[in-house]
């Protein structure tokens, strides 16, 4: 199933800009969650036009409130009339739904595929990536710790929570290409040295191109 053109039309014209001033969750991240969204849709024969609404609202709530911005985005997405010329009621709340359940550090199991899917689209097993979100929100949100050391530490300890008692990082779904993905990022991550090397070279770039002011002082989003 294609995605349905006038939705595409509508969604990059009308939500994609209100990312503009989000920084670790701007289009780069929204990208690559529509990419892996898509990729798992089609893995488990699911609508391509709600895996592809869901991965677009997801984070668009974060400038309203971090902690609760997956309640946010998913009321944004529920109040969107224009989805009501694409989808049932029923459909929006599944939507919805898989908004409101796709955080990462959530223990609890999303209520529905999409959410599954969205869940597990949403984590960056990239850590590259990952360098580049994590201190980025927690220079927006930690404003006390003033050092990389600190910064660092923070977002290292915070991803160790993730992993489930297996020592794997937690994943609702079995596609091996995001199972790959995954076992490389573990590799790669729980080598503490390797990680600190990744995070500091990102560290120093955003120090030095000034985007760690604009982090601070521009981007919307925590």
């Amino acid at each position: 199933m294609a995605i349905n053109l006038d939705l595409k039309k509508y969604i990059e014209e009308k939500i994609f800009p209100k990312y503009e001033k989000y920084y670790s969750h701007g289009m780069l991240h929204i990208n690559n969650v529509i990419k892996n969204t898509l990729l798992l849709a089609e893995y488990y024969n699911l609508d391509e036009n709600m895996a592809y609404v869901i991965a677009s609202y997801h984070d668009i709530g974060l400038n309203v409130n971090r902690e609760t911005h997956e309640y946010e985005s998913g009321k944004f997405l529920d109040n969107d009339s224009e989805l009501k010329k694409y989808f049932n009621s029923e459909q929006i709340k599944i939507m919805k739904e898989a908004v409101e359940d796709h955080r990462g550090s959530r223990k609890e199991e999303p209520r529905n595929i999409y959410g599954k899917i969205l869940s597990d689209s949403d984590r960056d097993f990239d850590i590259e990536v990952l360098a580049k979100r994590q201190l980025a929100t927690s220079l927006k949100n930690y404003p006390e710790l003033t050092t990389f050391d600190e910064h660092f530490e923070r977002c290292y300890q915070y991803m160790l929570k993730r992993i489930n008692t297996s020592g794997k990082f937690n994943l609702w779904t079995n596609n091996p290409i995001i199972i790959e993905q995954r076992n490389k990022f573990e590799t790669d991550y729980l080598n503490k040295e390797f990680a600190k090397s990744v995070y500091e070279k990102e560290w120093n770039r955003i120090k030095n191109d000034g985007t760690m002011d604009k982090i601070i002082n521009y981007y919307e989003d925590y």
